[in-house]
């Protein structure tokens, strides 16, 4: 595996010494849509860094209603909860794009965290960002309509991709929003005669990047500019 690859921007942050120890312990895996990485108040035994896939977290309600609190790819890692020493999940980690990722022991992670203070600031300048995420789409859920919030769930899976298309179903749309399927279908149905995305079974591409920034809430770019910090190492 190539360093400053960007593919994953937490490997290719790592000290030399640090990557070099990983690196025998490297699984390349493939993620299929709909996977479920770690049931809500589950375990796990490895911590995933997306290469091209996509990882949502996911909260389930008794009642079966379920609504995303975050989405995580080539920016960060799935398992975060584990290295920071919970014995379970909170939420459901589910593949929302289908694509390669690294997999790595935990323990072997925990060494290097305990260990290495670089590592630790590189993971908890990540979980800074995640937590910015997480309470920031809190907000956007009671301020902001459906259209701006669907725009600002395709901006942040556009930024974790390489291509302009999205492979998303209505269904999936609704429950990663929390929101009825017919809303979603409306606030596409919006988008797509404005031009601004071509939509046809489960398959979104976004004709005009500009104009799904500008129908999109600042919430957005609170965000970006949370993971922005990450490109900029500590002095």
């Amino acid at each position: 595996m190539q360093r400053h690859s960007r593919k994953n921007l937490i490997l290719d942050s790592l000290p030399e010494s640090v990557f070099r120890t990983w690196e025998p312990f490297f699984e390349f895996v493939e993620l299929p849509l709909g996977q479920v990485i770690c049931e809500q108040g589950g375990t796990l035994s490895h911590i995933y860094f997306p290469i091209s896939s996509i990882v949502s977290w996911v909260h389930l309600l008794e009642n079966g209603a379920s609504t995303e609190v975050s989405m995580t790819g080539r920016e960060g890692l799935v398992g975060l909860y584990q290295i920071m020493g919970a014995r379970q999940t909170t939420n459901r980690a589910l593949v929302q794009t289908g694509g390669a990722a690294v997999r790595l022991r935990l323990d072997a992670v925990l060494a290097s965290f305990q260990q290495d203070m670089r590592v630790q600031q590189i993971i908890l300048g990540f979980a800074q960002a995640l937590i910015s995420q997480m309470a920031q789409i809190s907000v956007c859920r009671q301020h902001h309509s459906l259209e701006e919030q669907l725009c600002r769930m395709l901006l942040f899976t556009l930024d974790r991709q390489d291509r302009p298309t999205i492979f998303l179903t209505q269904e999936l749309m609704a429950n990663l929003l929390g929101v009825r399927r017919e809303g979603v279908t409306l606030a596409a149905s919006r988008l797509m005669k404005e031009g601004v995305i071509d939509y046809a079974r489960g398959r979104i591409t976004v004709k005009d990047r500009a104009a799904l920034h500008t129908r999109t809430c600042e919430c957005y770019d609170v965000v970006q500019h949370a993971y922005a910090r990450l490109q900029t190492p500590p002095a």
